[in-house]
């Protein structure tokens, strides 16, 4: 081999043992990670839910107020449009007026409870909102039995809302 061809063949003879010790450093260094793993560090802060907000007495009676009111009018509204359907029942079942009365109730009847929904807050004190959550609760199951036309079922779900009406009229100060 002649003098020029062994100054080529040095650099690339540099090179290899370049990445040959880089290599080894890896593999040692993986080594070490791997027999000495870095422990984590621990949480040391506790996160806590905020408290329930607070109302002061008159917040609280003006959410009173609106939701009994909302309720108040929500329940004459599907009061006169069950009374509507009724009369329509006993002139006769298969009427397109019957259908109409019908399909009127069932309206009314979601569109109150989406309508009280609205009006009950955060503010409003657990004694008033509970009879008014169940009530709505039984004119959704009450409206879903009438639909699977599974009428008994809607006769239970319509007598446990009529038997809130009177505790809701009690907490809710209506006639």
């Amino acid at each position: 081999m002649t003098m020029i061809g062994r100054r080529h063949g040095r650099p690339r003879l540099a090179a290899a043992a370049a990445a040959f010790l880089v290599a080894a450093g890896a593999v040692v260094t993986s080594g070490l990670a791997l027999a000495h793993p870095v422990q984590p560090t621990r949480h040391t802060v506790n996160v806590v839910p905020p408290p329930p907000p607070a109302y002061s007495s008159s917040e609280t009676q003006a959410a009173r107020a609106a939701a009994c009111s909302a309720w108040d009018r929500v329940a004459r509204s599907t009061a006169l449009a069950s009374r509507d359907s009724a009369e329509a029942l006993n002139q006769s079942w298969v009427s397109t007026g019957t259908s109409a009365a019908l399909d009127k109730e069932k309206l009314t009847g979601m569109t109150a409870v989406s309508y009280l929904r609205t009006q009950l807050t955060d503010a409003t004190p657990a004694s008033t909102a509970m009879p008014l959550y169940e009530w709505m609760a039984a004119r959704i199951d009450m409206l879903h039995a009438l639909n699977m036309r599974h009428w008994d079922e809607a006769d239970r779900e319509q007598k446990r809302g009529n038997d809130l009406i009177e505790v809701i009229r009690s907490e809710c100060g209506l006639r």
